[in-house]
Formats: C-alpha cells, sequence, structure tokens
C-alpha cells in the first residue's frame, strides 16, 4: 500500500501547501459573513481552525469557497484529461447534485475559466491524505435533554508529506491535516443549511457535519475496504475520469438533501461513489434517534456497491476502524491490549464505557469524554506511513442535532508525561438559520 500512496503523494508534491496562511478576521465581501482564524499555528499549537460562515445563492457561496481556497489554502484544482470527461462528471453533478452544479459556476466564474478549459470545478483540494477515528451516536432516549448527538474524534499523522514519504527526516513545511476548519452554508436558492468540520477540500471536505434538519453524518476509515485489492483509487491523476461522485461529495450531497435515514437510503439509491485514496464508513443520525451505519464494498462484479446498516432503537451505536458488515459481533473481536490504538480495542473501549455508565442520562460532555478514553497517542504505521509516525487526536466533537450545535476541542501539542494529547478547551458553534 505504500508504494501506491507513495506514487499518489508524489503526484500531488506540486499542488500541496507547505506553508501556513496566518491572516484573519471577518469579511462582508460577497457571501463571505465570517471568515476568522480561531485558533492559531504557533509553536504550542499544532494547527490552524478557521471558522467561516457563507451565505448567498449557491453560486455565491462557490464563488465565496474558489476564493478562500485560493487565498487561505492555495488550492489547485485537477485538470480533466478530455473535454468529453468535463462534460461526464459535470453532466453526472447537474442531474444528482443540482446545488454542486451551481456551486461550480461560481468557482468558474471566480477562475474566468470559459467553455473549452479543463479544470474540475467540482473539488478544491489540499493536504490530503487518509484519517483515523473513533465515534458514538447517542439517540434521545438515553440523553439528559432529549435530543440525539454524535460524538467523535478524529486522529491523523502529526508530520509533513516528506516524513511521511520517508523523503525526510525532518519536517520541511506544513504538516499533514494542520489546517481544519469549521464551515456553516445557508444557500438561499435551495439545500439544506449545515455545519462541518472539514479538511482537504473547502467545497466537500466535511468528515463532521449536521443540517438544519438533524441529520448527522461523521466519516471513518473503514480498513476493509482500504486494504481491498481495487477498492479504493489511489491516484489522484485519474479522478477527473471517475464516473459518480467522491465519498466526500456524497456527504455534502446528503446534509444538504436529506432529514431523516429513510430520505439517505432514497438518495443513495440513485449514486455511484468513488473514494480517493482511502476507504471510509459513515455514522448517521437523525432527529428521531434512528441511526444507521453506511458502508461500502465490492461486489461480486467487481462493482462498487453499499450497504445501510440500520441500529436498535433506543442504544447508542459505536463504530471505529474496522468493518461492521463484517465484524457485527463484538464478542468475537479478538485484540492485543498493549496496543492502544487498535481498531477492536477503541471499540471495546467504548463498549465497555457504555456498559458501566448505562444508567446515565448522557450530555455532549460525556460524550468528549467518551472520546477522551480512545484519543490517539501511539506511533503507527498501519495506514501506509513509511515508518510509524506520531498519531495524535486531532480533534474530539459532539454535535447536538435538536439544538444545532456542536462542542468541538483542538489538538494543540502533546503531554510527553501522561502520553496525552493536550485539547483546548471547548468551543461551541450554532447553526442559525
Amino acid at each position: 500500500m505504500f508504494k501506491q500512496l507513495a506514487s499518489l503523494l508524489a503526484l500531488l508534491l506540486p499542488i500541496l501547501l507547505l506553508s501556513a496562511c496566518g491572516d484573519s478576521g471577518n469579511s462582508g465581501n460577497g457571501a463571505i459573513v465570517t471568515n476568522e482564524v480561531i485558533l492559531a499555528k504557533s509553536a504550542d499549537n499544532y494547527q490552524e481552525v478557521r471558522h467561516i460562515v457563507l451565505r448567498g445563492s449557491n453560486q455565491e457561496i462557490g464563488a465565496a469557497i474558489a476564493r478562500l481556497s485560493k487565498e487561505q489554502y492555495q488550492a489547485r484544482p485537477f485538470p480533466f484529461p478530455t473535454q468529453q470527461a468535463k462534460q461526464d462528471r459535470n453532466s453526472y453533478i447537474q442531474q444528482n447534485f443540482p446545488y454542486l452544479a451551481q456551486r461550480q459556476k461560481g468557482i468558474e466564474a471566480y477562475y474566468g475559466w470559459g467553455a473549452t478549459d479543463l479544470y474540475d470545478s467540482s473539488s478544491l483540494w489540499y493536504d490530503i491524505f487518509p484519517v483515523n477515528c473513533s465515534a458514538i451516536f447517542f439517540p434521545k432516549a438515553v440523553t439528559a435533554t432529549g435530543n440525539s448527538f454524535t460524538a467523535r474524534v478524529m486522529d491523523f499523522y502529526t508530520v509533513d508529506i516528506n516524513q511521511f514519504m520517508g523523503k525526510s527526516k525532518t519536517a520541511l513545511g506544513n504538516k499533514l491535516f494542520s489546517r481544519n476548519y469549521i464551515l456553516e452554508t445557508y444557500p438561499q436558492d435551495g439545500g439544506h443549511a449545515a455545519m462541518v468540520v472539514g479538511t482537504f477540500d473547502l467545497m466537500n471536505g466535511a468528515y463532521d457535519g449536521f443540517n438544519e434538519k438533524g441529520l448527522v453524518i461523521s466519516g471513518l476509515v473503514d480498513q476493509a475496504l482500504t486494504f481491498t485489492p481495487g477498492g479504493v483509487i489511489h491516484d489522484l491523476t485519474k479522478l477527473t475520469v471517475q464516473e459518480g461522485l467522491s465519498y466526500l461529495q456524497m456527504v455534502r450531497l446528503l446534509l444538504e438533501n436529506a432529514t431523516t435515514i429513510d430520505e439517505v437510503e432514497q438518495l443513495l439509491k440513485n449514486l455511484k461513489v468513488y473514494f480517493p485514496v482511502d476507504g471510509i464508513h459513515f455514522l448517521i443520525g437523525d432527529r428521531s434517534g434512528n441511526a444507521a451505519i453506511l458502508e461500502f464494498f465490492l461486489d461480486a462484479d467487481k462493482k462498487m456497491t453499499y450497504t445501510l446498516i440500520r441500529q436498535p432503537a433506543g442504544k447508542p451505536t459505536i463504530i471505529t476502524n474496522h468493518s461492521m458488515r463484517l465484524n457485527s459481533d463484538p464478542s468475537k473481536y479478538t485484540y492485543d491490549k498493549s496496543q492502544s490504538y487498535n481498531t477492536f480495542y477503541r471499540y471495546m473501549r467504548l463498549y465497555d464505557y457504555l456498559q458501566a455508565s448505562a444508567f446515565l442520562k448522557y450530555t455532549l460532555d460525556d460524550g468528549l469524554y467518551a472520546m477522551s478514553l480512545v484519543y490517539g497517542y501511539a506511533d503507527d504505521a498501519s495506514e501506509g506511513a513509511a515508518a510509524p509516525f506520531p498519531v495524535r487526536a486531532i480533534w474530539s466533537v459532539a454535535m447536538d442535532v435538536d439544538d444545532l450545535s456542536m462542542k468541538i476541542k483542538f489538538y494543540t501539542a502533546d503531554n510527553t508525561a501522561q502520553k496525552q494529547p493536550v485539547m483546548t478547551d471547548a468551543y461551541t458553534f450554532r447553526l442559525k438559520r
């Protein structure tokens, strides 16, 4: 796997950002309501976190995303190999995700691209690589407020691209997964308002998020899909000739169009989804307390398909990085307890917590506490790194789908004595309509 990833990243070197942007403040230009650095990189802080609020038509939001992606993240679009490939991709998006098609018009207008330009306006990638994590969905039946919520911790390698590829023993530039954002979008001509936590692509890069109707989604690595031969696209030069939507675009589509798990299932029936870089599965919940795990896999004909695993009503749902389709019975999990970052170990840590605290009516703070039990703090190479590199909890978030709010903490540095990541106090954000 590493050789494939090394080839992929070598292709990306010219377009990946290796320096951080430190400007902050609000902008009233166009659809940009807020563009503020809430956590700045420094000697004591690993990451920059930017809070962005966009309001306007979908085309205006697209133009704002193009501007911010260029100015703040130096993102560069991938080119299509042919006009036919461009037409095929854009026709599919127009048919299945028209809100994204409108945002593409804004991006194209911002850059001044004409009909003969070959750039892909559906994604604006930067700082891309795979992610690990753990999450729990708490249905309203078990919460103190009667509101359903999801708690999740995002883990990632804290090295730069040159270290990851084995080209350097020291960081030469911007570290991976160190420029993240809270993004609120309020489209005025179609699509639900949504709040997401993301990285990699300001247009689509949502790994945690919810919409105004109370649908909540978290995406986590699915090791079964990641390590299935042919199951994941590793060569980003081929992305522009894939049919369908990337999994990141799928998340945006679901957040902007669905209200319930049932509506998610209806939308999925008409989609073709592909996976840049890594395999991902998803924990999805709705305001009524229903939850499901969405997993993709190759069928007997080597075609990508999916299963939506409905979860028992009124009970919390755990997900880490192993396939729940293939490993549905926790009593059969086997693992080395000395390997604290093992996916089955983390699942059982959360399982034991829920068993021991079943008498509780859970709060968002309880969800954040549960995530602290499985914070990433290990040296690991299981996702294709050149060597065992530090994996750390990048953010820990709890999202309330009734209150439309999130509490989120961010990684800043290491507590080497206690072998724990140092996290900020919780920030609170609330989606407004």
